[in-house]
This record gives structure tokens, C-alpha cells and sequence, in this order.
């Protein structure tokens, strides 16, 4: 679909082109990434061009780390961009039309900068594909500047320039721009340049429905990342805040790309929900490969100071890949599983204080047997662990609610957990005897 004539029909001739225009003031909130999401689908969706326009005309606020953090923020997203530019590399072509403008007495000078000329009479009307026509008198505008004194462009301006020099068919945008769209029509209009289509995106909110900020918890997209939450969770999450198709709530990318489209953008504004991200985060650790999870894992566990290196090396990926299937069941976030893995990797665990009332004379005496069994297992599968455990409490005369508790605290160091089987034929053999093997030496009476 093309963009608008001067009627606000649409012309169907034309290859979709959009573009992500942030500027690089900061870093890349949870807003800027769901509208280039949204662009992104869209121009996959219609098989069109992905475009990423850094707006840097702002020089004493734009900085060079804030564009790398927008170029690492959309790598971790997946979203590939198929042309990229700087709007100061085309400072040259905005002063050309500038001066256009001028010739046409459409602008003038005044303080030293360029100022666009708006019409006093008349008004001019949005035909926005999601908001509908919204129209604005120009006796509510006023003349803006789009030179600078430096002779610098002004967003307004240079967004006009290049979008009609790249050809953008659709600008999909955030509803805070709509004010600004009624004088960038004027300037098209000035030019005899044919608009593109315009589609504001409601806001999105906080629970309290005030605008989202990081009172709310919203941080920048990396932020997300920082927190163990994986990239096809937050893409899936933006994708719901203000998109839906039925009731439909995980989606996978290509499921998006092929459903994705405009007529299913809500027209009201979207509430940030912290649950429905960390639900959704769960539900996409439990479908990821257990091999690639269990790389994720080993990062994380790394990054978080859990373990070095050389321990998560030692551990193996398969045995990674299978604590990393025990762990998701409890974690909603890589940094919650990380965060309990210490008992699948080598190593000592310390018994906490508060369980030492668990490891009674009776007990020691059953764990030293149970280490030696547990060294000697031809079986380290969840049922082989279990048999040994039950044939040692019926030897010593204990009950399997009396000895498991603190097995369980021997090995991993807490009295809760997955099944505990499950935990020691995961940690296997070796850790396990030697975890055991301490604790039945622990002796602090």
C-alpha cells in the first residue's frame, strides 16, 4: 500500500518503505523498541524495506555511545535493518531544500535562523490510519524554524527531507508525533512533495495509566537483557501492547511477521504489565532448546559472579542444558535460574545455619553409607538415586522424610527445590558423594 494523495486515497502501486528514527539522546526505551518493532513487521509483513534513520541533527545532545547502544539494542531484538543513515551526513540536501523554500517565500529569515512560513488562512488534515482525520486550523500553528543559526536542520524539517528523499511510504510513529504532523504536511505541501501515510501508535501507560516511566519499572531495551529477560519474550511482549490477533498470546517471530498489519493496532493506549513479561519470559524459557538455554545459562551464571569460567567449563553443556530444563520450571528469568544453578557445578556447598538441626548423629552415620553407594551407583538416573536412598534409610532405621531433607540441603544448600531425584541425577554422582560426604563430617554440636 502507498501513500495518501492529496485526497487521502491510497495508492497501491508502491513497495512498502518505513523507517526507526531515533534520536541517539539517550538509550532505547521500551517505547522507542516497540515502534521499531512495529516498523519492522510491517515492512516484513509487506515484504518492504526496513530503514534505520539515526536523527543525530541535535549535536550537543547526540552522542556516539547512545547510537551503539541503539544499534546493540536492536541486534538483541532481531531486528535487522536494510538501509541505515545519519541525518547529519545529509546536512548539505537539507540546506538545499531550505533554500528551495525560500525561493518558493515559504521561508524567511529572522534571529539569524531559517523560519518555514504557515499559512494564516485554512487548515490542514491528518488522514491518519489509526487515529482517522484529524484536522488543525493554522491559526493554531505558529511559524516554526527549520535552519538553525548554525544552520543546522530541525526535527520537523529534516524528517520531511528525508522522507521523501528515502522514498518512506508509511510512518508508523508514536501518537506524541501526531502534533507534529500537520506542519510537516505543510511543509510537503510547500514543496509539491506527495506525503506518505501516516499511523500514530497510542502510548503506552503505566499500571497507575500514567505515561510509562521508569517509576513504573520501564528501563531501556538492554535493561531487559540485564535482567534475564530473553529477546523473543520482550519482542513478543511488545508486539501484544497495542496489537492483537483474537486472543492469541505467544507468538513466535515469523508467526508475527506473517500476521502482523495495521488493522489489528489498537487505537487505545496499552498498559505496561511487569507480570504479563515475566509470564510471557517464562513461557519462552520453557520453549527454548535446553542446548541453547543452557549456553544462555552458562553466560549468565558466569556474568552474575555465580561461577567462573573454568567451574561452568568442568560442568559440561549437557549437564548445563539439563539443570537449565530443572530450573525453568521455578525461574522466570535467566537471572533467577542463574542465580540457582550453583548446585549442579562443581565444587563445595555450604550448609546454612538455619538446617543444621536436619543432620543429627543418626543422619551423619546414614550419609557417610550413602556417599559410599552413591560413588559406587550403576545407575545415576532419578530412579537409580532414589533406590539408594531408600535402601539406605531402611537399613539405618529412618524414615525417607527424615534422611531426604537432608540430603537435600547437602547437595544443594537449600531445603526447597525441584525434585529432588531429579536434582541428583542432574549434579550426578561425583558432586553428589562428595557434597554428602562433607556433610555427614559436619558436626557443630
Amino acid at each position: 500500500m502507498g501513500p495518501p494523495e492529496a485526497g487521502g486515497r491510497m495508492r497501491p502501486m508502491d513497495p512498502v518503505r518505513v523507517r526507526f528514527a531515533p534520536s541517539p539522546t539517550g538509550y532505547l526505551h521500551v517505547g522507542g523498541g516497540r515502534t521499531a518493532l512495529f516498523n519492522w513487521l510491517y515492512a516484513r509483513h509487506h515484504k518492504g524495506t526496513f530503514i534505520l534513520r539515526i536523527e543525530d541533527t541535535d549535536r550537543t545532545r547526540s552522542t556516539d555511545e547512545a547510537i551503539e547502544q541503539i544499534f546493540a539494542s536492536l541486534r538483541w531484538l532481531g531486528l535487522d535493518w536494510d538501509e541505515v543513515y545519519r541525518q547529519t551526513d545529509r546536512f548539505d540536501r537539507h540546506r538545499e531544500v531550505a533554500a528551495e523554500l525560500t525561493r518558493r517565500g515559504a521561508a524567511y529569515e529572522r534571529d539569524g535562523a531559517l523560519w518555514f512560513r504557515i499559512p494564516r488562512d485554512g487548515a490542514t488534515t491528518v488522514h491518519d490510519l489509526l487515529a482517522g482525520d484529524v484536522t488543525v486550523q493554522h491559526t493554531e500553528l505558529k511559524d516554526l524554524v527549520i535552519l538553525r543559526s548554525d544552520a543546522t536542520p530541525t526535527y520537523n524539517f529534516a524528517c520531511v527531507v528525508d522522507d521523501h528523499d528515502m522514498g518512506i511510504t508509511h510512518v508508523i510513529r508514536g501518537a506524541e508525533h501526531l502534533n507534529n504532523t500537520p506542519k510537516q504536511l505543510l511543509i510537503y505541501e510547500a514543496l509539491g512533495w506527495t506525503p506518505p501515510a501516516f499511523a500514530h501508535v497510542p502510548l503506552i501507560l503505566g499500571p497507575d495509566r500514567t505515561k510509562l516511566s521508569k517509576r513504573h519499572g520501564a528501563g531501556s531495551v538492554l535493561d531487559y537483557d540485564q535482567r534475564g529477560i530473553l529477546p523473543e519474550a520482550l519482542v513478543n511482549f511488545l508486539a501484544r501492547l497495542g496489537w492483537s490477533h483474537g486472543d492469541q498470546e505467544v507468538f513466535t517471530r515469523d508467526e508475527l511477521v506473517a500476521l502482523f498489519d495495521l488493522p489489528g493496532v489498537n487505537t487505545s493506549a496499552a498498559v505496561f504489565d511487569e507480570e504479563k513479561l515475566l509470564w510471557l519470559n517464562h513461557e519462552w524459557l520453557r520453549r527454548l532448546d535446553p542446548h541453547r538455554l543452557g549456553d544462555l545459562l552458562a553466560d549468565r551464571i558466569v556474568g552474575r559472579g555465580v561461577a567462573d569460567r573454568a567451574t561452568v567449563e568442568a560442568a559440561g553443556r549437557d549437564k548445563l542444558a539439563r539443570a537449565a530444563v530443572l530450573l525453568r520450571e521455578r525461574g522466570k528469568t535467566l537471572v533467577e535460574m542463574a542465580d540457582r544453578a550453583r548446585p549442579y557445578l562443581p565444587g563445595p556447598i555450604p550448609l546454612p545455619d538455619d538446617a543444621l538441626d536436619l543432620f543429627t548423629s543418626d543422619v551423619r552415620a546414614a550419609l557417610r553409607i550413602l556417599a559410599v553407594r552413591v560413588g559406587e551407583l550403576d545407575d545415576p538416573t532419578a530412579h537409580g538415586f532414589e533406590t539408594a536412598l531408600r535402601q539406605v534409610a531402611d537399613e539405618r532405621g529412618l524414615p525417607l522424610k527424615t534422611l531426604a531433607p537432608a540430603v537435600r540441603v547437602a547437595v544443594t544448600g537449600s531445603r526447597v527445590g525441584p525434585g529432588l531425584f531429579d536434582v541428583l541425577a542432574v549434579a550426578g554422582p561425583e558432586i553428589v558423594a562428595a557434597r554428602v560426604e562433607a556433610a555427614a563430617q559436619e558436626d557443630r554440636s
